[in-house]
């Protein structure tokens, strides 16, 4: 209070219960007075206040809906907890003012140098009235140089009885009222679910617009009206139709790019419902909107890269699935899981999805997972046991194509393949045919108790081989990983047994398996190291320890003679 005064400011308490303090300020601004609210973190000092200016109107750092002045740039950790809120607002308040006069006056580099220069469009404010459960996505289509028009949805319904009350939308494009429109659509492969079509509107709307959706709504309306007066074609807008649900596209301009030239089509997206007869059955919603493209992948740009390669994930078990999930969360265009189990209840303390998957092969749950949450990859399922045999001479005649073909066509088809089996025959074999076939592998397993792992990279042309790598273990010329051949366990209705620990460990090795498939995928965005082998130690002298990775590189060995070393 002392720093108000110190300032000029009047302070008076407004509220001081329930751990939230509120003040009424009064403050000094050259040659006026501006009324501030003052809203003390209720962990004062440790996070910043809320300060709003109700009775202004700014163009910028203004929140248009409750008045809320950005005083610092939102999560940059501006805010210094041994400063005064009445400091604060001494520093910044002037710099909001200086920043929207510069800009109005179009001193775009004066301005730049004041404030963030990022955009701030009017958009994201809406975001707050929107409603919880329902998203729309789009991708910017072109709009029509007209006033109001038709425009097409893809609708799947998000609660379990396949009702639309929650939902999410796909806007596929916007059209004119008559003649042809060869705008492209967008319309994504592969997103799962159960689309259905619906038609809808867009309305453009000049600034200022009104705040709650109810608003908007009849300001659209108003347009349509009017533009059905000069031409009927565009009397079905105005029409509900034989639906329960119809999306209207507020389309306006709005800061999209920080910069003189940074305006352009700012997007909100209205839902009206029917339940029933009359207008208590009608309701109105603001809905949230996605910009979704490739620049979903603008957080992370090594996925750039990615997007054109193919992976072969041989295994899909405790290290396999999250190999799996993370290859795709980091944009590989294509991924093969190869995998002839099924997902037991048992599996879930160390896989990654739950119930949901219980009973289902391991391969389609994962791969419907995959596509389900990361649409822009392909994920394709083969539920087959490598190295099979059988003694069915009929079975053996009728395969078609055989075992090994499909295996080394998948193979010569992947920029790289990954083994996560834990399997010494899988092993051996995938290490034989990438290196016939010139694949890099990637092979990532962890070893008894999960007291450590391995992670092991063979690339082309490199002058040793898996068997070096092996012979190399036996004679000690190369340091094993820590394990515990007694921490295994043999679950009731199981016939073999297998290893204990769960994924809180286990990750440690599935992480390195992704780095390591980035690196050898994409060496130019993401180092790939130059190692050949890793061993993870979890456990030293028979205690637990941080993460400790040894690496080296692999020399052929005298006696191997798989790799012509000899």
């Amino acid at each position: 209070m002392a720093a108000f005064s110190a300032h000029g400011a009047a302070a008076t308490v407004l509220n001081d219960q329930n751990d939230m303090l509120i003040l009424d300020v009064e403050w000094p601004l050259e040659d006026r007075t501006v009324n501030l609210k003052v809203g003390f973190s209720p962990l004062h000092p440790f996070f910043p206040p809320t300060v709003t200016a109700p009775d202004i109107n700014l163009a910028r750092h203004r929140n248009p809906f409750d008045g809320g002045l950005c005083l610092l740039v939102p999560g940059a950790g501006h805010w210094n907890s041994k400063q005064r809120v009445a400091e604060l607002i001494h520093e910044q308040l002037v710099k909001i003012f200086d920043v929207n006069r510069l800009r109005e006056e179009e001193k775009w580099d004066e301005a730049a140098a004041v404030e963030e220069q990022a955009p701030d469009p009017l958009a994201n404010y809406y975001f707050n009235e929107a409603e919880d459960h329902s998203t729309v996505y789009f991708a910017r289509p072109a709009v029509p140089a007209q006033s109001c028009g038709p425009a097409e949805f893809f609708i799947n319904p998000r609660a379990a009885n396949g009702s639309t009350s929650a939902f999410e939308a796909m806007l596929r494009r916007t059209k004119p009222a008559s003649g042809h429109w060869l705008a492209p659509l967008f319309e994504p492969k592969g997103w799962a679910g159960n689309w259905k079509q619906s038609e809808g509107r867009w309305v453009r709307l000049k600034q200022p617009m009104p705040k709650d959706a109810a608003g908007l709504l009849a300001a659209a309306e108003a347009v349509i009206a009017q533009q059905v007066t000069a031409n009927k074609l565009l009397r079905p807008l105005q029409e509900r139709g034989n639906r329960d649900l119809r999306i209207t596209v507020i389309i306006f301009d709005d800061e999209i790019a920080y910069g003189p030239d940074g305006t352009g089509d700012g997007w909100l997206f209205l839902v009206e419902r029917w339940q029933g007869k009359g207008a208590k059955g009608h309701s109105v919603a603001l809905v949230r909107s996605y910009e979704v493209s490739e620049e979903i992948f603008a957080r992370l740009p090594v996925a750039a890269a990615l997007r054109n390669k193919k992976v072969l994930l041989i295994g899909a078990g405790a290290v396999g699935s999250f190999v799996a999930a993370e290859l795709v969360r980091a944009g590989i265009g294509e991924l093969t899981i190869v995998d002839p189990d099924r997902v037991e209840p048992g599996n879930s303390v160390r896989w990654l999805l739950g119930r949901i998957a219980w009973g289902l092969p391991k391969v389609l749950a994962l791969s419907n997972f995959l596509m389900t949450n990361y649409p822009f990859a392909r994920v394709v399922a083969w539920g087959t046991r490598l190295g099979e045999g059988t003694t069915d001479v009929d079975v053996a005649r009728s395969v078609s194509p055989t075992p090994v073909s499909e295996l080394r066509r998948l193979i010569d088809e992947a920029d790289l393949v990954v083994d996560a089996s834990a399997s010494i025959d899988c092993q051996a074999a995938m290490a034989h045919e990438c290196r016939r076939i010139g694949t890099p592998l990637v092979v990532g397993y962890a070893t008894e108790g999960l007291h450590g792992g391995v992670v092991v990279r063979l690339r082309p042309g490199a002058p040793a081989c898996w068997v070096c790598l092996n012979e190399h273990w036996s004679d000690g010329g190369i340091k094993v990983p820590p394990r515990d051949p007694s921490a295994t366990v043999i679950p009731i209705g199981c016939n073999s047994p297998t290893f204990t620990g769960g994924s809180f460990d286990l990750q440690e090795v599935s992480m390195e398996v992704v780095r390591s498939a980035i690196g050898l995928l994409a060496p130019d965005e993401y180092d790939a190291g130059d190692w050949d082998w890793s061993a993870l130690a979890l456990v030293r002298d028979g205690r637990r320890t941080l993460p400790q990775w040894d690496c080296g590189t692999l020399a052929p060995h005298p006696k191997c003679s798989g790799c012509g070393s000899k």
